[in-house]
């Protein structure tokens, strides 16, 4: 299952994007599923009715959801990836919550997703050893989605001790990667760069 949490914003989120690629997405790959739990930006409905209109045909393998903590909470843990499109991001978050949960994450090649996600490569398909996260994609466009989501899915169907085992490494790479001491001793490390290397008092 793919997890969409982002806000359905035109302006950063991509949500055209996921408009444009899902309906024929889960008809192509008849094993793919897909739900989003978001709301649109501010009193506009136009992306909530056109979601709700494409779920609705897809015969039950989309579903769309109002933003609730639960449900959202529900979609990380329940989601093998957790993804999104975004044209700019200063941050991020749903990449690093996604793999503290058990998925990969998925999203455009920028910002802080670039920071974050490191691609996927398996020993097993020849890469030196086993590394990454998620999946990129480059262009901000609907065939960069596709391509990214392609493939997450070809990942997902790898037999299951195969993904078992690297999401294992995932959760485990997240949960020391994102560690508040970690996070603060490379924040403090920053800092006596920026103050002439000098400790901070």
């Amino acid at each position: 299952m793919f997890f969409w949490p982002s806000r359905l914003d035109p302006f950063q989120k991509g949500v055209e994007l996921l408009e444009a690629v899902i309906g024929h997405f889960v008809n192509v790959y008849s094993n793919a599923q897909i739900a989003i739990v978001a709301d649109g930006v501010g009193s506009d409905r136009t992306h909530v009715d056109i979601l709700g209109r494409i779920a609705y045909s897809s015969g039950g393998r989309i579903t769309y959801q109002p933003f609730q903590e639960g449900l959202a909470m529900l979609g990380y843990a329940a989601a093998s990836d957790v993804f999104g499109a975004s044209l700019y991001e200063p941050c991020g978050q749903i990449d690093q919550v996604g793999n503290l949960c058990g998925a990969t994450a998925t999203n455009r090649d920028t910002g802080g997703y670039h920071d974050k996600i490191r691609e996927l490569r398996l020993k097993m398909d020849g890469a030196p050893q086993d590394v990454g996260n998620g999946f990129l994609f480059r262009d901000y466009d609907a065939g960069g989605l596709w391509y990214a989501l392609e493939k997450s899915l070809a990942f997902h169907r790898k037999p299951d001790e195969i993904r078992e085992m690297q999401m294992k490494r995932i959760m485990k790479e997240s949960r020391q990667r994102y560690n508040l001491g970690y996070m603060i001793a490379q924040y403090i490390r920053i800092y006596e760069r920026l103050n002439g290397g000098r400790p901070l008092a």
